[in-house]
């Protein structure tokens, strides 16, 4: 795939299967894709060509996991797709859900990302602390719908030694109260110990919700932040590194280019 295909398929979210040896790493990032990215399969209508691919994708990746009783499960969910009741869309996704948890053990615990319920929004708050709370020197948030939240609930959490840096949109519901939320910030003598800078982008230019950790880390987050888990299951799921790179070095170039909040 070409570099600049590689690009667009990194904004868009697709899921791409790597060749050879995955690690575990890797595997939990894609399982996690599959399951976020999950057609809605009505059985009512053949398959569509997006259908077919995600089929293929998550057959190899729960291969890869290696869980016999997943695979079993998910190729018999697979055939009966089309079959009036019979066919259960759930059904294709617990075997990948079984797959997940399998790899999971696989990993570090700081390698973890974190599943929240609908509602549980207290764990939603609680997961995005632990990750203002990472030592580093370099904290870096991608979110088309900041607000002011973000200095009264996850700013002062910070440990990054640099700061941290917030990539945003300009709307109209959300601009009055962070920009005063960042001069009242800016004028306290805490803002000498942790650095907040918030940048302007198009709307356009914002294509997903991640948590970047030293310019290195990717950080999926399938929810604005200052929404997580209100109305619906949220995930934080780390970027396969491929894929984690190809969205930092589109989000570092957009951040040279775009305004500071006033």
């Amino acid at each position: 795939m070409a570099y600049k295909d590689r690009v667009k398929a990194a904004h868009l979210g697709w899921i791409m299967v790597p060749t050879g040896k995955t690690s575990p790493e890797q595997l939990l990032a894609l399982l996690q894709a599959a399951i976020e990215n999950a057609p809605a399969f009505d059985s009512q209508t053949p398959l569509t060509d997006e259908e077919v691919r995600w089929l293929g994708r998550a057959d190899a990746l729960i291969d890869a996991s290696g869980l016999l009783s997943a695979i079993a499960s998910f190729r018999s969910a697979r055939q009966k797709i089309g079959i009036y009741n019979l066919f259960s869309r759930n059904d294709l996704l617990l075997p990948l859900h079984d797959a997940f948890s399998r790899v999971e053990l696989q990993v570090p615990a700081s390698m973890r990302g974190s599943f929240i319920a609908g509602g549980d929004t207290w764990n939603g708050y609680a997961a995005l602390v632990r990750f203002m709370q990472t030592e580093c020197e370099d904290l870096f948030i991608i979110d088309p719908y900041i607000n002011s939240a973000l200095f009264i609930e996850l700013a002062p959490h910070v440990k990054a030694e640099e700061g941290l840096r917030c990539l945003t949109a300009k709307r109209a519901e959300n601009h009055h109260a962070l920009l005063a939320a960042s001069q009242k910030w800016a004028g306290d003598p805490i803002s000498k110990a942790i650095h907040v800078a918030v940048r302007y982008t198009l709307p356009a230019n914002l294509h997903d919700r991640l948590i970047i950790v030293d310019r290195r880390d990717v950080w999926l987050v399938s929810q604005s932040l200052k929404d997580i888990a209100k109305r619906a299951p949220a995930s934080i799921s780390r970027a396969e590194p491929e894929l984690g790179q190809l969205k930092l070095q589109h989000y570092e170039s957009v951040w040279e280019r775009s305004d500071q909040l006033d």
